[in-house]
């Protein structure tokens, strides 16, 4: 016999008003006693029925698409609406069970399914019982056992696959591949992807991890931009040009002294500027004559001038040429500053234009030695045969620079393939171990299916054979009593029918027909607290749901159907669980009283929760209501104060207007509104019965006595239009509906009318609930 609680109920995918619903991890962990206050409409009846329709396999279930965190003998797991070992454990009492379980208008009056086996066939069907617990008893540890080598077997691959997936983010992490930089980004799911695909693609996978690894990782090499070209559009013409000036004649009348004699000729063509203007001699003294001007001006004519000229631009020329060519030279890239597979092709045209440039040296050398000599000497006359020119040209290099830019353009790729054949590799090295584990995985999941399938039909049996007629005589006295003390009255009894399968329930000795809403749930909860009791219930402790057990019963029995439920559910251990669903707030504050008084002493510990309707978006969609579950206040003090349901309906609606700001969103408007017709309304009510008593039971009255004292006119028009909207006659017209914009002002204008009729009372009232009076008005003040 195992116990199990439902801890948490995390997600609903579809369920009535729990559509694509999750708790958001809201709710505080369920314990053994769990108490749930939910006004009408807020989800509370629909989750009791979801619980009920998985615990009896009923269709509408079938596609919930629940996960709850279930907590069997200490042991966590999930379950989902097909956990068929799980809900035959859940026992339900709602308004669908009294209406399944009981009938209540035959001939002889009420008749209800039998508590107790007797006769041969329930007896086998108990033998038959108890088999199926041994074997059950039996297949569970080897169930666990399949379980935890299932769990093993895929633990070992998880972490074996992740520490795979760490080696490629070490190896790569600096590779172009964004996905390899990081264990959030590359994962075990990436490893596996591999492992479980097309094993062909393992044929690319790197032979050489520590080179292609370098590859990957390694940056692209800068470009290369100091490369000179040879800077001489004409170099071509440059050996013509010296020849032609070699070969030059001019018209002057030469010297003797001075044709044959260069140095000479030179000299004393720079005296000719020097003693411009001069009669003596600088040098000797001598005198310079008119004569000897006249000679020395015809040896150096104009035409002598202009061929030195000439030539001391083709020196010029061919000094430049010979800079750049130098400089070509000198800028051909090195081994190391391109991709060293290119350092053959490097070399061979390093090779080739360093020789064109020492030819085209040697060649300027000589051109410009000859053009010396004729400038010093203009009248010799020299003929030069030189052959062809050879410039040097850069094409070889510049091919090898092409292909090194080539090769930077491509170095992403380049890296991205030599990074995707290391994880290749990687993942390659473990293929025999994954193989090997997956079948460990494989064949341990195909034998814990093998053994839930037994139980499953194990239990399917077992929910058949507790589904048998029974008698109820040994119940039917206790049952008279415990009606008696539920109801305060004994006017009702239990007797066993004929054949001994139903029940009669007599008022006076006759058959009680025509019994009251309230009497049928009491009887009901009894005949349901009678199912599940100690030594009733066969097979695992039974986890108990209880929903709204007083809606329709009258408020001077709550008490004893509160006591009744606590010492049937809380004081008795034997259920695993109890969840009580309410939507009677005295019934709640009973039960949190209760609860927060005996404190420790609760068996298994207790939680209190809220749940109500709140508009939620989901994606882009309009907002729409979705249940939400919420722990009750841990303010001991506040909690007390909440006792009152005008107090609890004051802080709840007070706390609401307070959050509203004007920049919430229309969904959160939508939540503000939702108070208006119901909770607004209440309180409204509680106050006004205090306030004005004269008018008890007339709403429009006391709303009315109240507004004569409102002298702000846009105060009193807010409060009429929620007259107007909820309360044309006394249940309220919850189908008017207030613009949602509107509603935190109208509700902020009901406490201003509370607070214009009783100031001392309304300051009293926000004091002891931890209410900010100022900033619950703070809007009303500034706008007045």
């Amino acid at each position: 016999m195992t116990r199990a609680m439902i801890t948490r109920f995390r997600k609903i995918d579809r369920y009535r008003a729990f559509e694509n619903w999750n708790d958001e991890g809201r709710p505080k962990v369920l314990a053994r006693v769990n108490l749930v206050y939910g006004t009408n409409g807020s989800g509370k009846s629909t989750l009791a029925n979801l619980l009920r329709a998985c615990s009896i396999d009923a269709e509408e279930a079938k596609r919930a698409g629940i996960e709850f965190d279930v907590s069997v003998d200490d042991v966590a797991t999930v379950v989902t609406e097909t956990s068929q070992n799980f809900w035959p454990r859940v026992r339900v009492f709602n308004s669908e069970y009294v209406r399944e379980n009981l009938k209540f208008d035959d001939a002889n009056g009420p008749r209800s399914d039998s508590l107790l086996t007797l006769g041969k066939a329930n007896v086998d069907a108990e033998r038959e019982l108890a088999e199926i617990d041994n074997r059950r008893a039996k297949l569970e540890p080897a169930a666990a056992a399949a379980r935890a080598g299932a769990k093993g077997a895929d633990k070992s691959l998880q972490q074996r696959m992740t520490e795979v997936a760490g080696f490629v983010v070490d190896d790569l992490r600096t590779s172009p591949v964004a996905t390899y930089r990081g264990t959030n980004a590359y994962t075990r799911a990436n490893v596996r992807a591999l492992l479980a695909g097309d094993r062909t693609v393992f044929d690319g996978a790197s032979t050489d991890i520590p080179a292609d690894r370098k590859l990957a990782t390694s940056d692209a090499l800068p470009p290369f931009t100091r490369f000179q070209r040879l800077q001489m559009p004409d170099a071509e013409s440059i050996q013509d040009v010296a020849v032609a000036l070699l070969a030059s004649d001019v018209t002057a009348r030469p010297l003797a002294r001075l044709t044959n004699d260069a140095a000479r000729a030179n000299w004393v063509q720079d005296g000719i500027a020097l003693h411009e203007g001069e009669g003596t001699c600088s040098f000797c003294d001598s005198p310079i004559t008119d004569e000897r001007r006249a000679e020395l001006a015809a040896h150096f004519d104009r035409s002598i001038v202009d061929l030195q000229a000439r030539i001391d631009r083709q020196l010029q020329l061919l000094t430049q040429a010979s800079t750049s060519s130098r400089a070509m030279a000198e800028s051909i890239p090195r081994d190391a500053e391109l991709y060293p597979d290119l350092a053959g092709a490097l070399r061979s045209a390093r090779t080739e234009v360093r020789d064109q440039v020492d030819r085209f040296e040697a060649l300027i050398v000589k051109l410009s030695s000859a053009l010396e000599t004729k400038r010093a000497n203009p009248f010799s006359s020299q003929v030069m045969e030189l052959g062809s020119v050879v410039i040097p040209t850069s094409d070889a290099v510049l091919a090898v620079i092409d292909a090194h830019e080539q090769r930077r353009s491509e170095h992403v790729a380049r890296a991205s393939e030599a990074a995707r054949r290391v994880e290749l590799a990687r993942v390659r090295a473990i293929v025999d171990e994954y193989d090997s584990n997956a079948d460990r995985l494989r064949e341990a999941n195909e034998q814990v299916v093998r053994i839930e399938a037994e139980l499953d039909q194990l239990s399917s049996r077992a929910i058949t054979l507790r589904h048998v007629n029974a008698d109820p005589i040994p119940q039917a006295a206790e049952l008279t009593s415990s009606a008696a003390r539920l109801l305060g009255r004994s006017d009702l009894a239990f007797a066993p029918s004929e054949d001994g399968k139903q029940y009669r329930i007599e008022r006076g000795g006759s058959p009680a027909t025509h019994l009251s809403e309230g009497e049928r749930t009491a009887i009901a909860l009894l005949h349901f607290l009678a199912s599940i009791r100690e030594g009733v219930v066969v097979g695992d402790a039974p986890i108990v749901v209880i929903d709204d057990p007083v809606s329709s019963m009258d408020d001077g029995i709550l008490f004893g159907v509160s006591s009744f439920l606590w010492s049937s559910l809380v004081e008795s251990t034997h259920a695993s669980q109890v969840i009580l669903f309410t939507h009677n707030f005295e019934l709640f504050r009973q039960w949190v009283v209760q609860l927060e008084s005996a404190g420790k002493y609760v068996s298994g510990g207790f939680t209190i929760h809220e749940i109500r309707m709140r508009h939620r978006s989901r994606g882009s969609g309009k907002p729409r209501r979705l249940p939400q579950l919420d722990p009750w206040t841990e303010n001991q003090q506040q909690s007390r104060r909440l006792r009152s349901l005008y107090h609890y309906l004051f802080a709840r609606v007070a706390q609401s207007v307070v959050a509203a700001t004007p920049e919430i969103s229309l969904a959160e408007r939508m939540d503000v509104l939702a108070l208006a017709p119901n909770a607004a309304r209440k309180m409204v009510e509680a106050f006004l019965s205090f306030r004005f008593p004269q008018h008890i039971g007339n709403f429009h009255g006391g709303m009315k006595a109240a507004i004569n004292k409102l002298d702000d006119p846009a105060i009193r028009t807010h409060v009429e239009r929620y007259l107007h909207a909820y309360s044309h006659n006394e249940e309220g017209n919850i189908s008017a509906i207030v613009d949602p914009t509107e509603a935190t002002v109208v509700l902020r204008s009901l406490f201003l009318m509370m607070r214009a009729n009783d100031a001392v009372h309304f300051s009293a009232m926000c004091a002891a609930l931890g209410i900010d009076e100022a900033a619950l008005f703070a809007l009303a003040d500034k706008a007045s």
